[in-house]
């Protein structure tokens, strides 16, 4: 999948909308977790659209990213980014 250039439902906002590829331990931090015990999690992603994958990476930095939200079920649970996806959700898809 190119980045933004696929559609389908983001699964974060739950909107039919272009879709960009998140690594769940971002690029960055891959040469540091290398033979520990995420090393099998650094080619995971998940599918979000823009607007989510800018809110993730604006409120939270790499290296918080990689150790405390890399899975779906964690991004999706904490309540800042909870709040910044309903918000998305309700938006129009090119107005934000």
């Amino acid at each position: 999948m190119q980045n933004s250039k696929t559609f389908g439902v983001c699964a974060t906002c739950h909107r039919n909308t272009p879709l960009t590829k998140h690594h769940l331990i971002p690029k960055k931090r891959h040469k540091k977790i290398k033979h520990s015990s995420l090393d099998a999690s650094l080619d995971k992603v998940i599918y979000i659209c823009r607007s989510c994958h800018d809110g993730i990476h604006h409120f939270y930095d790499e290296s918080t990213l990689a150790k405390a939200y890399n899975t779906l079920e964690k991004i999706a649970n904490d309540d800042t980014l909870h709040k910044h996806f309903m918000w998305v959700s309700k938006c129009k898809k090119g107005v934000l």
